[in-house]
């Protein structure tokens, strides 16, 4: 018997992997997931575990050949979006990123920014990453991503100060402006999140030299 949640999360790395296994822990694997959807069948309770790595800084062909990578090596894999762009057929500069993953497309590496991996559960820890550098550096592009996020909203702020650019009324462009003020908060929480994460790796990393 399937079953679809309709969830978003603001922390798209941590918050969404851990409620992935708190969904597997149930009875519930990953079957398909949409913009907003996760489609799961039941199973065993604990039998899958699942780990979420971002790639949306990598150019699409990198990001489409390591997920045939990991998928040689006996991982199950889905793409999910980090945002909610509903667009078809159109070309994206993702700031974020970094090379070639500055342009991302729509079919191709658009709305597809996450990587969810799911194995069997065998008792050992499901990580992608076992060198600190490694996990320092995909932090540091996770938490650049928020940083544009972020700045995008202050952006959006700062626009509605400007005369004339808006045809809302008075009240509804502070309604507007609370909005916006809404979303900056769930993006700024995660953000300080992941600079702390990042400056733990680093300390950490300085160990290790």
């Amino acid at each position: 018997m399937s079953r679809t949640v309709l969830r978003y999360f603001f922390d798209f790395l941590d918050e969404q992997e851990k409620w992935l296994n708190s969904m597997a822990k149930c009875g519930y694997r990953l079957k398909k997931c949409g913009i907003m959807t996760y489609t799961f069948d039941e199973c065993k309770p604990n039998e899958y575990e699942y780990a979420i790595e971002f790639v949306g800084d990598r150019a699409y062909s990198k990001a489409k050949d390591y997920r045939r990578y990991l998928e040689d090596m006996g991982f199950r894999t889905f793409t999910k979006n980090i945002n909610w762009n509903l667009s078809y057929g159109k070309i994206r500069w993702r700031p974020y990123a970094k090379g070639m993953g500055h342009i991302s497309t729509s079919p191709g590496g658009f709305n597809k920014e996450l990587l969810i991996l799911e194995k069997k559960k065998d008792g050992k820890p499901f990580e992608l990453y076992t060198d600190v550098s490694d996990k320092l550096n995909a932090y540091k592009s996770v938490k650049r991503t928020y940083v544009w996020a972020v700045l995008m909203m202050i952006g959006l702020s700062a626009i509605t100060f400007i005369p004339n650019v808006s045809s809302l009324s008075p009240a509804m462009t502070w309604v507007l402006r609370a909005v916006i003020l809404f979303f900056s908060i769930l993006f700024v929480i995660p953000m300080v999140k992941y600079f702390s994460l990042v400056n733990q790796l680093k300390e950490e990393s300085k160990t290790f030299d």
